[in-house]
């Protein structure tokens, strides 16, 4: 991380007792790995062309690009404008959720280094001050509470819905086309 982005943002990834509590929480010992639902997906990309994915899946790729730990990348530390290899990308980022504080820092650092637009997937704990209120509120341009909960897949396949809700967050700009599927799968709020 930037000593910059650190200076503005305050804080480091997240520690192990911090995930342990968030584990607790949403009972992620279990379950982490909530893999983006295609029809989700496929309506995002109807509306804008994802040019990154930095935390792919091997079964649930999007995207121009994927990064995965996997094939010997680190979305968290690999700049995404560079990896896209286009100016101004779109990046789209649904990470595990144990992690998310970590992910959105990086979105945040991303848009600041000139990453056009971040559309992240988190849960919707409005409550958590450790995570929403320090990235979401700040820094998004726009919030889509899902209506109802969202079914996502586990390996490819439909696993189920969490015990939570969904929100799909919007960091730097949203294109019209963009903003009519957020309110599509739910009520968009617009930041201020």
């Amino acid at each position: 991380m930037s000593s910059a982005f650190s200076d503005v943002l305050g804080s480091s990834p997240q520690s192990d007792s911090e995930r342990e509590r968030t584990s607790v929480h949403y009972d992620l010992s279990e379950k982490d790995d909530w893999q983006t639902p295609p029809e989700l997906i496929n309506d995002i990309e109807s509306a804008v062309n994802i040019d990154i994915d930095p935390c792919s899946h091997e079964k649930t790729s999007h995207g121009d690009v994927n990064l995965r730990l996997e094939d010997g990348d680190d979305g968290l530390e690999d700049s995404w404008v560079e990896s896209a290899k286009t100016d101004y990308p779109t990046a789209f980022v649904n990470p595990p959720f144990s992690y998310k504080k970590d992910w959105l820092q990086k979105a945040v650092e991303a848009v600041k280094n000139g990453v056009e637009t971040v559309i992240f997937i988190t849960p919707d704990g409005t409550d958590t001050k450790s995570w929403w209120h320090k990235y979401i509120a700040e820094y998004a341009t726009y919030c889509c509470f899902c209506k109802g909960r969202v079914t996502y897949l586990d390996d490819g396949e439909e696993t189920g819905t969490p015990p939570f809700g969904t929100v799909i967050t919007i960091f730097g700009s949203c294109p019209d086309e963009l903003l009519d599927v957020l309110q599509d799968w739910g009520h968009v709020v617009e930041t201020v």
